[in-house]
């Protein structure tokens, strides 16, 4: 089966992955032609956390993340 997912950032791209894990075909549509860092910060509260890690991105998470304190 396919699945469209629209929109590129962090929920439709682990929306995407889930699909794909799932078995499904999955496209991805983002409204901008080239994704930039923008300098921010972001927080994963403990739920997203524990998806992230369903989804086998938890090392990769850990790498690139930091401690809030």
């Amino acid at each position: 089966m396919k699945a469209i997912v629209i929109g590129g950032g962090i929920g439709g791209m682990c929306a995407a992955l889930a699909l794909e894990k799932s078995g499904y075909q999955t496209e991805v549509y983002e409204a901008v032609s080239v994704i930039k860092p923008v300098g921010a910060a972001i927080s994963i509260w403990p739920n997203g956390v524990k998806c992230l890690n369903y989804l086998g991105l938890g090392e990769q998470l850990r790498a690139l993340g930091g401690n809030m304190a």
